[in-house]
C-alpha cells in the first residue's frame, strides 16, 4: 500500500477504470450480493488489465514518435523537476491515458461486449425484459385484488433474485382494468405508475419492434 500521499492518489487515480466499469455494470447487469474482497478483487483487476493495455499502446507510440510523448526515463528519474518543466505534456498525457484506460473499461462493462449471464445469477424480469434488447417492451399486470394495469416499461429492479421487496414502473398511456370489470380504460393525465412485485399475481410482456 502506498505510504506517501502522493503515491495514494497515483493509487486511487489507477482504480479509476475499474471504478468506472462498476458503475456501468451496475446500471446494465443484475445487481447480486457479493463480498467485498471479491468486489475489491474485481475492481482491481479491470483497472490493472486497462492500465496495462493503455500504457502498452503508449509505449509502442513512444517507440514509433518518441518527439510526441514524455520521456518516461527522464520522469523516473527527476519526477519533481521533469513535472514541472513539462507540467502541461505530462498533464495531458496522464488525463488521457487515465480517460482511454476508462474508456475502456467502460466498454468491457457494455451488453455488447459481455457475455450473457448465467441464468442462476439473474431474475426472472431481467430475462423477460431483456430478451430482445432495443425493443419496446409493453408490461401487463394482474394484481392481487383482481385489478388489471397495463402500460410501457419504464425501470425494472435488476436484483438477482425474485423476491417481493422490489419495483417496476411503467410509462404511460396506463390503462387500468377494475375488480369484477371486463373492459380496460386509458387513465386520464397520469403519466406513470409504479408496481410492487409483492401486489403481482401475473405479469404478461409484449415486444415491440422500433419503427
Amino acid at each position: 500500500m502506498p505510504t506517501t500521499l502522493v503515491g495514494l492518489l497515483v493509487f486511487l487515480v489507477l482504480l479509476v477504470p475499474g471504478f468506472a466499469y462498476t458503475l456501468r455494470r451496475e446500471r446494465v447487469a443484475s445487481s447480486r450480493d457479493v463480498s467485498v474482497f471479491r468486489e475489491t478483487i474485481e475492481l482491481a483487476f479491470v483497472s490493472v488489465a486497462a492500465d496495462a493495455v493503455v500504457l502498452g499502446l503508449f509505449a509502442l507510440l513512444r517507440t514509433i514518435v518518441p518527439s510526441w510523448t514524455p520521456d518516461i526515463r527522464q520522469l523516473l528519474r527527476e519526477p519533481g523537476r521533469y513535472g514541472i518543466d513539462h507540467l502541461g505534456s505530462v498533464t495531458a498525457w496522464a488525463a488521457g491515458l487515465l480517460a482511454a484506460a476508462s474508456g475502456l473499461a467502460l466498454l468491457a462493462a457494455s451488453p455488447r461486449f459481455r457475455r450473457r449471464e448465467h441464468e442462476a445469477y439473474t431474475s426472472g424480469w431481467t430475462l423477460l425484459f431483456g430478451e430482445h434488447p432495443g425493443a419496446r417492451i409493453y408490461v401487463g399486470c394482474l394484481l392481487d385484488d383482481g385489478s388489471y394495469v397495463t402500460g410501457r416499461l419504464r425501470t425494472y429492479s435488476r436484483a438477482s433474485e425474485d423476491d417481493q421487496d422490489r419495483d417496476l414502473t411503467l410509462t404511460g398511456p396506463i390503462s387500468y382494468r377494475a375488480p369484477g370489470e371486463t373492459k380496460s380504460e386509458v387513465l386520464p393525465d397520469v403519466g406513470a405508475a409504479a408496481i410492487s412485485a409483492r401486489r403481482l399475481t401475473l405479469l404478461t410482456v409484449t415486444y415491440e419492434s422500433p419503427s
